[in-house]
């Protein structure tokens, strides 16, 4: 198709001075140096997608699809597309057939033709927009008036979700009125190969081995897809664009329908696009200036926020948030009744349920009810179970019930710290000297400050240990290039597996040398709430290592690990310690301690405490390090 378009172009440009008709080419009253102008402004650049190439005065277009291009080498050609694209406005077409205008440069170029015509107040072309029938179908479908951008907390089963997700909603001009429900959901998102395993996944997502392209949904989906099913709190944030900048976003947005980018993890991914629309919506903001390599979704929410985007913010709770709530508010002999009822282990005529006062029984049904409604989202709905299920629904509007929502949390995401981390370290190891240099890509770990993250949830990637030791040069401690850990704790009612794994190297000591390992451990088990400021937790764990130390090099062990999170006023306190058998003969553990201590929200003051056994030596080491996230 887009061939089809150059040609006809070609010949149209050819035939023009025989052809001509009361369209005249809008290039001949342009001097050259008025196109270069526009050619080269920044409006142009982000309609287009170019960014610097590899010399100050190359551009180069992150639009992977010739489709999106009119020019032959318009993906780096400023000039060249903009001359195309007026070139394209003007082509004849035949007004009666509904395909050839759809397909006509104006209906395919709305953001293009409405920049241009304003920089230059164009002729007008053979038609007008309100010829182009599917753009305008396409329109009156979305109604755009408003647009919020939503994100959803994050997610550790899912990789493209671990650092949270944002899309954008688009709402008309009585949402208010109505519901957001039934409003649109604009998503970027990796196409990717369900036959890819995990090795192949992070590869392609590193170095751009899928396409990604925009989709636009309903909104109820996305709340199905994050809210029930993943359990994901949604934050949206309400946004002051005006209508006027809201249409234009639309229209670019109907330029990128199908078009291929190659899709990043780490910095081209759903947020960093995202953060284009807007910036083509207000020219005059600069959102992505500090994305250049990594675009983690809630830096980019604060850098919208900080770009004056934002006018207010909604918090909607999943379904597990909801069900927590109500559970919370019952006694434990009341949760266990509620667990019974809608597992059907008890009826609802059950005399320890009739005995009830009549608002502890409505608020014993509602969070059966709840619950049920959660086991829904893990086994196929059945016609008895729906029936039961409604049973409850009645039975809790009979019953004098006030039923209150969870409370937004008293910090939300954007206030947490930031994503990145320096650290500073000093230390001793059995009466020798150190000191450390940490860097950390991303994102947060168990005993950072837990405001505005995920209790006993923790993603690193990219961390690096520097140590230099006394009498010794600087040398690599430890590379961590993936470290998650997920220590969601257990109830009656939600029942998750406890997991973590970690891969990369780690310097390991014997009693006359060292080496710098390469490793990978894992391993799954539970986690318990003891209130609300303490986890404890337990795991069966398996570590591979290759470490010239040992005999054979290579070791396979075996062991365990068990632990807490203390979450102290003035700081989290981490306790842990594990036990390896290796397949060598050898055994190691670990004792630790961790005490972290904000200093505001961006620095903190790290103690370490740990006596460990590593192949034939055992070992103290204190520590003590200041951290500055940023």
């Amino acid at each position: 198709m887009n061939l089809l378009k150059r040609l006809a172009a070609v010949f149209w440009l050819l035939s023009f001075p025989i052809a001509q008709n009361s369209f005249a080419s809008p290039i001949d009253e342009i001097n050259e140096a008025g196109i270069q102008a526009l050619s080269a402004s920044n409006e142009w650049h982000r309609l287009l997608h170019y960014e610097p190439g590899f010399s100050q005065k190359q551009v180069l277009s992150q639009v992977d699809d010739d489709n999106f291009f009119l020019a032959a080498e318009g993906k780096h050609n400023p000039i060249a597309e903009l001359k195309a694209t007026l070139s394209a406005f003007y082509l004849e077409v035949d007004t009666t057939d509904p395909k050839q205008l759809d397909q006509h440069a104006l209906c395919q170029f709305p953001a293009r033709w409405t920049f241009l015509n304003a920089q230059l107040t164009l002729p007008q072309p053979a038609i007008t927009q309100q010829q182009c029938p599917e753009f305008n179908q396409w329109m009156n479908t979305l109604q755009p008036n408003s647009i919020s951008l939503i994100f959803a907390s994050s997610y550790l089963n899912s990789p493209s979700s671990m650092f949270g997700h944002t899309f954008l909603r688009v709402d008309p001009a009585n949402v208010e009125s109505g519901s957001s429900w039934l409003s649109y959901a604009i998503n970027f998102g990796a196409e990717l190969n369900s036959e890819d395993n995990s090795l192949l996944y992070a590869y392609k997502g590193l170095f751009g081995g899928y396409p990604g392209f925009f989709s636009v949904i309903r909104y109820y989906e996305k709340i199905k897809e994050y809210s029930r099913i993943e359990n994901r709190d949604l934050w949206e944030y309400n946004l002051n664009l005006t209508p006027q900048e809201t249409h234009i976003m639309i229209s670019h947005l109907w330029e990128l329908r199908d078009i291929i980018f190659d899709y990043y993890f780490f910095d081209e991914n759903c947020s960093y696009r995202l953060l284009e629309l807007l910036e083509v919506a207000r020219p005059g903001t600069s959102l992505r200036d500090d994305f250049g390599s990594r675009a983690i979704p809630i830096d980019t929410v604060r850098a919208v926020i900080d770009g004056g985007f934002v006018d207010s913010v909604t918090y909607r709770p999943s379904v597990a948030t909801l069900l927590e709530h109500d559970v919370n508010q019952l006694s434990d002999d009341q949760q266990f009744q509620a667990w019974n009822l809608a597992r059907r282990n008890i009826q609802p005529n059950d005399p320890s349920l009739t005995h009830l006062p009549p608002e502890q029984r409505a608020r014993v049904f509602s969070a059966a009810y709840e619950y049920l409604r959660y086991l829904e989202l893990e086994n196929p709905r059945t016609k008895e179970m729906a029936q039961y299920s409604l049973d409850l629904l009645k039975a809790v509007s009979q019953l004098p019930l006030e039923k209150s929502a969870p409370s937004r949390p008293d910090v939300q995401p954007e206030d947490g710290h930031k994503t990145l981390l320096f650290g500073v370290t000093g230390g001793e190891q059995d009466n020798t000297g150190f000191a450390d240099l940490r860097m950390r890509l991303s994102y947060h770990d168990l005993a950072d400050n837990r405001e505005g993250y995920l209790d006993g949830a923790a993603i690193n990637i990219g961390e690096l240990r520097l140590r230099k030791r006394e009498s010794d040069s600087l040398q690599i401690e430890q590379l961590n290039v993936v470290d998650i850990n997920s220590h969601a704790p257990r109830t009656l009612f939600l029942k998750p597996i406890t997991w973590r794994v970690n891969a990369g190297l780690e310097r390991i000591y014997g009693e006359s040398d060292d080496d710098l390992a390469a490793q990978v451990h894992g391993g799954a088990g539970v986690t318990y709430g003891l209130g609300q400021q303490v986890l404890v937790y337990g795991m069966g764990m398996a570590r591979m290592e290759y470490n010239e130390l040992l005999d054979h090099n290579w070791s396979l062990g075996l062991g365990a690990l068990a632990g807490g999170l203390i979450y102290l006023p003035f700081g989290t306190l981490q306790l842990e310690s594990n036990y390896y058998q290796y397949s060598d003969g050898l055994e190691r553990y670990q004792h630790q301690l961790i005490q972290n201590i904000p200093i505001g929200r961006d620095n903190a003051v790290r103690l370490f405490a740990t006596h460990q056994k590593q192949v034939d030596t055992r070992f103290d080491e204190f520590s003590l390090e200041f951290r500055h996230y940023f």
